[in-house]
């Protein structure tokens, strides 16, 4: 095995990170317990395409062997206003349950989104996660506006919840049933 480097950039083509999201996608379409169908149906182009292109702020790391991606993480920082919260996204129009964020929460508000984090099963155990996940934090606790730090983990993934528990997240609610679960927390003022 060649030596694993990191690459993050704000801005940039993602089209090499398209067979490890498809990837991640399919990952999830094969565990998920509820609505399968949906989660089968996301991919690359209608899942982090829009993502990152709708995102003002946004950040990638990407691990590679050599010149090949290994693995990703994607975050992004933004405002959730009242509409987001009464916000349904279409998968989602025959699901009850409350939605992204819980009852109650203060809008406006600008909070930073944990969105994706993949590592290819070839690479597991390595730590390259860890690695992605330090940069992504690092990234998400250097804006001064944020107050929240979100990550959705999908249905059936419950194994990756304990590792954003290490970052500090804890479960917030089940949106929209329980086809995903909603771990937060607050983000870290650095002190310059």
């Amino acid at each position: 095995m060649n030596k694993i480097t990191y690459k993050d950039f704000e801005n940039g083509d993602i089209s090499n990170l398209k067979d490890l999201c498809d990837s991640l996608m399919r990952f999830q379409a094969e565990h998920a317990k509820i609505k399968p169908e949906v989660m089968a149906s996301m991919n690359f182009d209608n899942r982090l395409v829009p993502d990152y292109n709708n995102a003002s702020r946004k950040y990638i790391t990407v691990a590679y062997e050599g010149d090949k991606p290994i693995g990703f993480a994607f975050a992004s920082v933004g405002e959730v206003t009242e509409d987001d919260i009464s916000q349904k996204p279409i998968w989602a129009e025959d699901i009850d349950g409350v939605g992204f964020f819980p009852e109650g929460y203060v809008v406006p508000t600008t909070i930073g989104t944990y969105k994706l984090l993949y590592v290819d099963s070839n690479y597991r155990g390595l730590n390259i996660g860890g690695e992605l996940s330090k940069m992504i934090m690092k990234w998400l606790n250097s804006h001064d506006d944020v107050e929240d730090l979100w990550v959705f983990v999908a249905n059936g993934n419950e194994e990756v919840a304990k590792f954003y528990e290490k970052y500090g997240f804890n479960h917030s609610h089940s949106v929209f049933s329980g086809f995903i679960e909603a771990y937060t927390r607050k983000a870290i003022r650095r002190i310059s």
